[in-house]
């Protein structure tokens, strides 16, 4: 990541004993390890995040092609469904779909005798 190499770091190593003396080396190598651990932590809650956001925007992008899919079959449908109406109408003469004999009312039931 930094492209260090090993004499690099040594060298580093060396002018920080020679600064710091060797009293304070065991607390800067704690603190150094404590600030590496939470940039490793950070980096990976940070990777993980972007590949939830991949796969959300990916579900998202299934989702829309999905919809596109139902409204395609829908709009299909209607049209099928429509050609069949218009269909049927052409073919069914218009008055056949009025009676040709009015309906007759249903008998009336006799009327009881009246009571003496």
């Amino acid at each position: 990541m930094f492209d260090i190499g090993f004499s690099e770091l040594l060298i580093c190593f060396i002018i920080a004993l020679v600064v710091l003396g060797p009293e304070k080396m065991p607390g800067l190598a704690r603190t150094i390890g404590r600030w590496t651990g939470q940039a490793r932590g950070y980096l990976r809650n940070l990777t993980a995040e972007l590949d939830r956001e991949a796969k959300l925007a990916d579900l998202k992008q299934q989702l829309e092609d999905a919809k596109r899919a139902v409204r395609g079959e829908t709009q299909s449908l209607q049209d099928t469904v429509k050609n069949v109406v218009a269909d049927v109408q052409k073919a069914a003469p218009s008055k056949a779909t009025e009676p040709s004999t009015p309906a007759q009312s249903p008998p009336t039931p006799p009327s009881p005798p009246p009571e003496a």
